[in-house]
Formats: C-alpha cells, structure tokens, sequence
C-alpha cells in the first residue's frame, strides 16, 4: 500500500503458538518468566522480526530457554532480521551461529543456487530424496534467490549446512546451525524461500516437507519435564539397570516433592510396581534398581505425582506427568561378546573385597593365601538423616533445652 498509516497498521509483529492450548494464552504477549515460557514450549522461531520487540529481560529469558532448558531456536531471513534488526551485541545475537559485528558491505546475491555442504549431505533432516543423485538433480530445479543476509564468517563449532551461491560462485552461508548450552540454534540466512514453493506444485511439496524436517530437528531432543533414563548398574551382574528419572517444573528446576512410581513389564508380560528414590548427590534425581532374569524386552513407565497443595483434597495426589523408557536383556549375548578375559573387572573386585587378582604363573600362592587373607562382609546402607528416629528426638530436645534457656534467662 502507497499509504504509509496503511503499511504501519499491517507491519506488526504477530505471535503465533502450534497446538494452542488455551486462547487467551499469547494475549500478553511473548512470555516473560521462566514458567510461561519453559515448561509450555520446546522451541522458539523468529522470522522478520526486529530486536526492539523484546525487552532486555525477554532476551536473557530467550537465552536461558536454550541454554538452560535445553529448548530450539531458529531465526529467519528478513529485511528486519540479523544486523538490519539490530540483534548484534544482544542475548539473542550471542547465541547465533554466525559473527553480526563482523559485516562489511557487499554486493546484493542475484539469481543465487542452493547447494547442500559435505556437512548439509551428512544430515538426514536437510535431504529430501533417499539418493544423493535425486536431490542434486532437485537443486538444479530450484528458482534462484535474492534476499539473503551476507554474513563474513561463522562462530566455532558453528556448522554449515547450505549454501547459496552468487554468479561469481562465491558461495554464502543458507543454512548454520549449533549446539548452545543444553539447547540447539539454527539460523536460515535466505529471506526469500517463499520462491522455492512459488515454482511448480512439485516444488511446494518439497517445501512443505523441508519445513516439516526442520522442525523436527528443532524439537527432537528438546528434554520434557520428566526424563527417564536407563543405566546399566555398575560393578554388578548383567542385566542390572538403574532407572533414573530426573523431575523439573513448569520453570525447569529441580523438583524434589513428588512420588515418583515405576511400572515395569517384561518379557512375560508380567507387571511389577516399584518407588523410585531420590538421590542424594543430585537435586530432583530418583532412582530404582530393576535386575533382569529373562531374556527379552522391558518397559518402564515412571509415573509422577505432585502432592496435592492447600485447598485440595490432601488424601489424593495429582498425576501431572508420565514418561516411559526400556532396555533390552540378553545375558548370553553379554556373555560371550568378548572371549578374553576382563582383567580391568576382576581386579576391581579383588581390590573392592580386599582380595588379590592372581596370574597363572602365581596359582601355587593360592593355598597359603587362603590361610591367611581376611574376607570382610560390608553392607552399605544409605539413609535420609530425616528418617531417623534419634534425630528427631535430638531436635526436639535441643528445642525443648532452648525453652528451658529462655526460661530462666527471663525470655519468655
């Protein structure tokens, strides 16, 4: 539109949420704590969008989203993204993949052609053919691209993916990602990708997948509130597992007042029910050991209860979440995968039990070891101090000699 009040009443910038749960949810505007914004969504997108939309507070929460709660950011080409919308020295700039305080001036990409790097053709989410031939012969199909935000160089660890190349084969960065923290940014420098999917029907189709891959990979290996993870137990019997389920909040710390319950299935079908533990060297960690004996399958379903706050019914607990996890068992296999002797496990259980890893040449030593070396039986047993019957009475009679102390000092 040629009328200017006309242009500014459409150029606003517009949140949009996938999977809206509640209408009113966005009504405020982008999320300004740490509970709105991380335990209700795995990645973040911004496209043509200047960095004078978001307050300072905002940015440092958009970092922490990735940094800390390991979510996904993604950043799209646009006249007011990168440098031209001022996201250079920001939270939001620092995490890019590419340098935004090291732009020079250059001449404008004209008729440029996208190209996948040897890293781009390693990752299964940016290929959109099964064979390597099909997907060239795709690329050459492509129309060509004019806006694209020049950048000189990318940060260390950084990846290039794609590139778009001018018509003096000088190829610029199209697509960069990396790791940040617990979290993942990618960066898609083309501002004009609409034209991809403007050229034949053939070639909206692979735009729409491209864009559904891509955010795949965004959210992929974003962790959830509940995570489950089975370990393998350490020096003890094949088949024991330690599961472990780390529980967090609506703003991703550790939660520690919850029950968190086990239901394990095996092979046979058969279901036991166990109460994971929590940890005492990390906050919001509980854990169970489950031993396997048959051959097969398992599945674990950690269910979390939170207890019920003031105003509810005391009696009940609330389910807020559910995650499942499993292994595979199989002991001859384990067994026999090595045919050599493990040296490294033997010794640590002789050094463990106060015994004596013995060589073939030292047998003869073994009859008048026996005689003499002491076989010690430990049981460790580890207990909450709060648990403790004498620490409670302890408390209370330091409670109770403090009364007394204010009593004949005239304090009460």
């Amino acid at each position: 539109s040629q009328n200017p009040d006309e242009a500014l009443r459409y150029d606003q910038p517009v949140l949009v949420k996938m999977e809206l749960m509640d209408k009113d949810e966005l009504s405020e505007g982008f999320p300004k704590t740490p509970e709105r914004l991380f335990g209700r969504y795995r990645a973040i997108i911004i496209d043509d969008l200047e960095a004078e939309f978001f307050t300072q507070e905002q940015m440092h929460l958009i970092e922490r989203f990735v940094s800390e709660r390991g979510g996904a950011l993604l950043t799209l080409g646009g006249q007011e993204s990168y440098r031209a919308g001022g996201y250079e020295h920001t939270p939001v700039g620092r995490m890019l993949p590419v340098y935004l305080d090291r732009g020079v001036t250059m001449a404008a990409v004209q008729d440029g052609r996208f190209d996948l790097t040897r890293e781009g053709w390693l990752e299964a989410w940016t290929r959109l053919r099964s064979k390597q031939e099909d997907d060239e012969a795709r690329m050459v199909t492509m129309p060509g691209f004019y806006t694209v935000n020049q950048v000189t160089s990318i940060k260390p660890g950084a990846s290039v993916l794609a590139t778009v190349s001018d018509a003096a084969q000088h190829a610029h960065p199209a697509l960069v990602v990396q790791r940040f923290g617990a979290g993942k940014v990618g960066s898609v420098m083309i501002g004009d990708l609409w034209r991809w999917g403007m050229h034949d029907p053939e070639s909206h189709a692979d735009l729409d997948k491209a864009w559904r891959q891509l955010a795949r990979w965004l959210v992929a290996d974003v962790p959830d509130r509940v995570e489950v993870a089975c370990v393998p137990r350490e020096n003890e019997s094949a088949g024991a597992m330690n599961v472990q389920v780390r529980v967090r909040d609506e703003g991703f710390r550790p939660m520690e007042d919850t029950l968190v319950k086990l239901r394990v299935t095996g092979p046979d079908k058969k279901e036991q029910t166990l109460f994971a533990e929590p940890s005492l060297v990390e906050a919001g960690l509980f854990e169970a050991a489950v031993y396997s004996r048959t051959p097969g399958a398992y599945r674990v379903v950690a269910t979390v209860e939170k207890s019920a706050t003031k105003g509810q019914d005391a009696a009940t607990d609330l389910k807020f979440a559910e995650k499942g996890g499993g292994w595979a068992f199989d002991a001859e296999w384990q067994e026999w995968q090595s045919l050599e002797a493990n040296r490294d496990l033997m010794s640590r259980m002789a050094n463990d039990t106060g015994g004596r890893l013995l060589s073939l040449d030292e047998v003869g030593q073994l009859p008048d070891l026996l005689k003499t070396i002491e076989v010690p039986m430990h049981d460790l047993l580890s207990e909450p101090l709060w648990h403790a019957p004498w620490f409670m009475v302890l408390v209370l009679g330091l409670l109770l000699a403090e009364w007394v102390l204010r009593r004949k000092a005239g304090g009460i």
